[in-house]
């Protein structure tokens, strides 16, 4: 469906700020209920993308924050009579 954007470190981040914003929700509901809906839904939407490892918003704006895949340097064969 949806090809994987959201690297390692970047989905840390996420999980943490979430989690902060959850506990934000939690900490103002009785006085301000409508800011503690306000960051349910965007913890809802953080969370989301950090277990998923898919941000649409990376996807809109052609962000990859994957580590790349180092490329390997060609070995050459030895055969086992090279190597006496």
């Amino acid at each position: 469906m949806f090809t994987k954007n959201v690297g390692g470190v970047d989905a840390a981040i996420r999980a943490v700020f979430g989690s902060l914003l959850v506990v934000l929700g939690a900490v103002v509901a009785d006085e301000l209920p409508f800011l503690a809906l306000g960051a349910g839904v965007v913890a809802l939407a953080v969370l989301v993308t950090a277990i998923s490892g898919t941000c649409f918003l990376y996807t809109v704006l052609g962000i990859d924050t994957r580590p790349r895949a180092q490329p390997r340097p060609e070995v050459k064969a030895q055969l086992a009579h090279q190597l006496r």
